[in-house]
């Protein structure tokens, strides 16, 4: 049963999970430029939201009992303790959030709940066409990269409202994605999803529309100075993936998952090298002794009030 239960948490997936609240602890440190702050209470965030993954992922092969290709895993018979084991992760995850910190510990149970709406044979969300992609726009998109974020005890600004909003629609992106090539098995269970109501084109079609919107967004934001406008060197590997999304499209019924997984791979490149990018812009700054990361953008640079003070 051990062996089943490791298979079907699709451990390979971790790396992808766990970015979402840590890009959301970077943002805070880079959107105020801080120095590091908040590691101890982040330690509990790294504990938690693998536990929530796990036991999301145990949950949705209780449900499901897979026979084809899945993203990063393989099929395997589904134990009977797998729902409550899942049920078990769930809580220990929002138990050590909660250690962390509230907000956290508020967005991880709210996670756990969709969780729980998103795979219960009673609910599944997960076959339905609009409450599917809000469980992935909300839980993936917003209160992950929160759980990092509200870590570092930061004022919520402008900025972050539009940084999440985009993120959520490339995440909702994402999700469009990895159930493309799931066609066939989403129509036999009788789900709803948009890969089942419109074929893998229209979810890859929906993906390349939520990715078009999120990059797009992204470059404005560039251009407008609200991010390093070295960052604008990402749009060729934006226009990388739409081209793989292109070539996937073709495939009959979505392809394999050999799809999915290679446009994972490229979506984290793409992420890791925008990091990067900043921090190359943040390094630069310190070197010559200018305003660095967020305070170093129009938008964090001080503004002058009628007195003639200077404030943020």
């Amino acid at each position: 049963m051990l062996r089943a239960l490791l298979i079907l948490a699709r451990l390979r997936l971790l790396l992808f999970v766990l970015a979402i609240p840590l890009v959301g602890f970077g943002w805070a440190h880079w959107d105020h430029s801080l120095d590091l702050r908040g590691k101890e209470q982040l330690g509990w965030v790294v504990l938690a939201w693998p536990l929530l993954h796990i036991g999301t992922m145990w949950l949705n092969a209780h449900l499901d009992c897979d026979q084809g290709d899945i993203l990063l895993g393989r099929p395997v018979p589904v134990p009977h303790a797998t729902v409550w084991c899942g049920y078990a992760a769930l809580l220990t995850a929002i138990t050590c959030a909660f250690i962390g910190n509230v907000v956290a510990g508020s967005a991880c149970l709210a996670c756990a709940i969709l969780s729980i709406l998103y795979s219960h044979p009673w609910t599944v969300w997960k076959g339905h066409p609009l409450l599917g992609p809000f469980v992935n726009f909300l839980g993936y998109g917003l209160l992950s990269p929160l759980a990092g974020w509200a870590v570092v005890e930061v004022p919520l600004d402008l900025r972050t409202i539009f940084v999440w909003l985009l993120g959520s629609v490339g995440a909702l992106g994402c999700y469009f994605a990895a159930q493309a090539f799931q066609e066939t098995e989403d129509r036999v269970r009788g789900y709803r999803t948009l890969v089942a109501t419109h074929g893998a084109r229209g979810a890859l079609l929906a993906a390349r529309l939520c990715l078009g919107i999120a990059f797009t967004g992204g470059s404005v934001l560039a251009l407008c100075g609200w991010f390093p406008r070295i960052c604008l060197v990402v749009i060729p590997l934006g226009v990388w993936i739409d081209r793989w999304l292109s070539l996937w499209s073709l495939q009959p019924l979505g392809g394999n998952e050999r799809w999915a997984r290679g446009f994972a791979y490229r979506f984290l490149v793409v992420i890791f090298v925008g990091i990067g990018l900043a921090y190359v812009d943040y390094r630069w700054a310190r070197w010559n002794g200018q305003p660095a990361a967020g305070l170093g953008t129009s938008a964090g640079q001080p503004v002058e009030t009628q007195s003639g003070a200077m404030a943020r």
